[in-house]
């Protein structure tokens, strides 16, 4: 019994360190592999096991314009962004182009269309496994045409082990500016797969766009102060911006993860001069620190884990920008059709979803 045990326990240790596509081949081996790699035990030792040997991969999109078809790739993250494989994209937007990406977390992509802020669909999408899951529809979204601004968050709440979006819809012509403005708040979980209940709350109006550090989605608000959802604790905590950005509009600035910091860049498109603040210790106003400034024409585009920054100068062409050198280089990966539809996210493959038997399987 002890030498089939140890057998069992050798077996799931090489299995945890195989990627996820031989994964779904050794499933066909025998029921007792089908049975280990499907159950949610494995799946998230899994998911361990590939962020604590920092298995990075980069998930890229593009758009092109003749055809008007989506293409995602997944490539290696080294510097020439070498592809491991095309992946198939399902999924046709009926409002835009193409579906927004709110985030990416543990392999699992969490797409929106949306038409500014308003959507009828939110999607999980596992593109190395194939599966996805479209989210039901809620009562709130039958109201959204009499409601106004909605924003979107998406996260992993490593407490409970389970993946999490927020849906915030506010009042029609809400306050930009207010400090607080009435919205209903939903919550989607995955472990059950449906929304829970819908709350009113009185939050400042947000930007849609996200930043996901320490298990906490992060957005800016007008208000000129960034607003964080604790996916543990399920509730709103707000943080200062660097005093040099309290006087900052908005629509300047752009909330990102960089380096797995929290972080805000000053856009500049317009005045020349890019900066990157990041929060050196999490949680501390103080500890507020100017990484480093770019004197270029540019808006932020993707980001690096090795810290690099891919920007879209003026002349809409896309330049990195390698924060260790302080040198601009050359962007060597090819990006098919339009520079708008362009958009890169660290990646990590995963069997997440796999034990969902509400989740379906793209042909």
């Amino acid at each position: 019994m002890a030498s089939r045990m140890l057998h069992n326990d050798l077996l799931e240790e090489i299995l945890l360190r195989l990627p996820a596509k031989s994964l779904l081949r050794c499933r066909c081996v025998c029921w007792s592999w089908n049975s280990l790699i499907i159950s949610p035990k494995f799946i998230l030792a899994h998911v361990y096991q590939n962020n604590e040997a920092k298995k990075y991969h980069v998930l890229l999109r593009s758009f092109g314009n003749a055809n008007k078809k989506v293409r995602y790739k997944l490539c290696h993250d080294n510097e020439n962004l070498d592809e491991i494989m095309t992946i198939d994209f399902p999924f046709v937007s009926q409002h835009n182009d193409f579906f927004r990406m709110l985030g990416s977390v543990n392999g699992l992509v969490c797409l929106s269309d949306d038409i500014v802020e308003a959507t009828d669909t939110l999607i999980l999408w596992n593109p190395v496994i194939r599966r996805y899951l479209t989210l039901p529809k809620r009562e709130l979204d039958a109201e959204s045409t009499y409601l106004g601004r909605s924003v979107f968050g998406f996260g992993f709440d490593s407490f409970s082990n389970d993946y999490k979006v927020i849906k915030i819809v506010y009042r029609k012509n809400p306050d930009f500016e207010a400090l607080q403005v009435e919205a209903s708040i939903a919550i989607f979980r995955l472990s059950s797969c449906c929304w829970g209940l819908s709350e009113s709350t009185s939050i400042p109006v947000l930007d849609t766009r996200q930043a996901y550090v320490n298990g906490i989605i992060h957005w800016l608000a007008y208000n000129k102060l960034i607003v964080g959802f604790d996916l543990k604790t399920e509730a709103f905590i707000d943080m200062m911006l660097p005093k040099t950005l309290q006087n900052s509009n908005i629509s300047d600035l752009t909330i990102a993860s960089w380096c797995d910091l929290l972080s805000v860049f000053e856009n500049g498109y317009w005045s020349g001069k890019l900066c990157l603040w990041v929060m050196k210790d999490y949680g501390a106003p103080d500890s507020w620190a100017k990484q480093f400034v770019i004197e270029t024409f540019a808006i932020v585009r993707s980001l690096r884990r090795n810290g690099c920054v891919i920007l879209e100068n003026i002349g809409e062409k896309l330049v990195l920008y390698n924060a260790k050198t302080n040198q601009f280089e050359e962007f060597k990966t090819h990006v098919e059709g339009s520079i708008r539809g362009f958009h890169m996210k660290s990646y990590i493959e995963s069997l997440v979803l796999l034990d969902k038997v509400d989740a379906q399987f793209v042909p």
